[in-house]
């Protein structure tokens, strides 16, 4: 897997979203998301820290990956993105759709007291 996964209080925290760009095999990561999904996990934070502004691919990565978890009923947030990523998602009109925080700590704490 070449996103890195790591949980946090019953939240998957995925990060090193820049690396899988450059990786072919960042295709795999909606297959790993699901198979997270299939284990039981609902909650989900994307970590965009250290990430510059992604291209169109990578962005369209990061809105599969909140369809698929949407989908099944849970929820995803952004956390820590750089003013790039943040620029970016202004200018795709998509700050309205995810709820971004500036840390991974006030991610995982918003989604535990979600439920």
């Amino acid at each position: 897997m070449p996103v890195n996964v790591r949980v946090v209080n019953e939240v998957v925290v995925l990060s090193n979203f820049g690396r899988l760009m450059n990786d072919p095999r960042h295709f795999d990561a909606s297959r790993d998301v699901q198979d997270l999904i299939d284990r039981g996990y609902r909650k989900y934070v994307l970590e965009l820290r250290g990430l510059g502004a992604m291209g169109t691919s990578g962005v369209g990565l990061l809105v599969t990956l909140a369809r698929l978890v949407r989908k099944h009923d849970g929820e995803i947030v952004l956390a820590a993105p750089t003013p790039a990523m943040e620029r970016l998602l202004e200018e795709l009109r998509l700050d309205s759709f995810w709820d971004v925080f500036p840390g991974v700590e006030e991610a995982v704490a918003s989604l535990n007291t979600s439920s």
